[in-house]
């Protein structure tokens, strides 16, 4: 009897082993390790030194950069999208090396030509109260400025007309209409829906015209570049933030004019977001066994 329930108990371990085989054989998958970098010209970002030149002509520095990644897609060569997770954003952060890698298991093998993603957050995902745990929760947007979140946080100096480094915060997100034709019985104090160190550098004024439309400012980006994905293999890719690209492009953009704070300029975000289109680059970095 005992030898009996050993045989079978084989035989069951043996019928699994071949199932699980011939169903990998079936759908064989891979993996990608998607990593994040950011650049100006060509070389990693050094933060917190005076070192660059935008192409306004103002010498600025960073001190560092987060911002939302989200609707993740990969485009396959026959137009068929993947999507490769059930996360619908990711934070990145140039403090946090953990959150500028990106692990995407399970993918069905084949040939991709693109990567797709949401800078951002598109409208029907920015919700205020989506994250409540920080660093995520620290990208809110004031409720009385369309609320949700942060697209971005560029923050740094540059060197002002007056030659003194001035505090810079190139903050992106849900813009503003205001209704310049309002009674000014009719204008609002931020400071009584909300507190006013809600966001560094950022002073709110005393009172405030009434918003007669919010503008949605996330956009969609299209990274084109041929990639595989192999059975028991990674495949390294890398998305690159070209820093300088977020002031130059269709716009050249200059801190001396909008000043160290955008977050109620529609007109100033509206050039950074159009530049953006070319900010960002895939790069296929290696190829090697999953194990590795």
């Amino acid at each position: 009897m005992y030898k009996s329930i050993l045989f079978l108990s084989l035989l069951f371990i043996w019928f699994s082993a071949c199932r699980s085989n011939h169903e990998n054989e079936q759908n064989p998958s891979g993996e990608i390790q998607l990593g994040i970098s950011h650049t100006v010209d060509g070389n990693p970002l050094a933060t917190d030194t005076l070192q660059y030149v935008n192409a306004a002509g103002n010498h600025y520095l960073v001190s560092e950069i987060q911002w939302f990644l989200s609707d993740l897609k990969l485009e396959r060569e026959d137009g068929k999208m993947v999507e490769p997770t059930d996360d619908m954003a990711y934070y990145i952060d140039t403090d946090l090396p953990e959150s500028r890698s990106i692990v995407l298991r399970n993918l069905p093998d084949g040939n991709y030509r693109a990567l797709h993603f949401t800078f951002g957050l598109n409208e029907e995902n920015n919700r205020s109260g989506l994250f409540v745990n920080p660093p995520e929760s620290f990208m809110f947007w004031p409720d009385y400025l369309g609320g949700g979140y942060h697209y971005m946080k560029l923050n740094g100096k540059w060197i002002n007309a007056d030659g003194l480094a001035e505090p810079f915060n190139f903050h992106l997100g849900i813009g503003q209409e205001y209704d310049s034709s309002a009674l000014k019985s009719s204008y609002i104090r931020p400071n009584d829906c909300c507190a006013a160190n809600h966001c560094e550098g950022y002073k709110p004024p005393s009172k405030m015209m009434p918003v007669r439309a919010f503008i949605q400012n996330s956009f969609e980006v299209t990274l084109s570049q041929n990639f595989v994905v192999r059975h028991g293999m990674k495949t390294k890719l890398e998305i690159e933030m070209k820093v300088e690209n977020w002031f130059r492009g269709k716009h050249v953009y200059d801190h001396n004019r909008w000043g160290g704070s955008i977050m109620q300029q529609q007109a100033a975000m509206k050039q950074g977001l159009e530049n953006g289109l070319d900010v960002f680059a895939l790069h296929v970095t290696s190829i090697s066994d999953v194990a590795k």
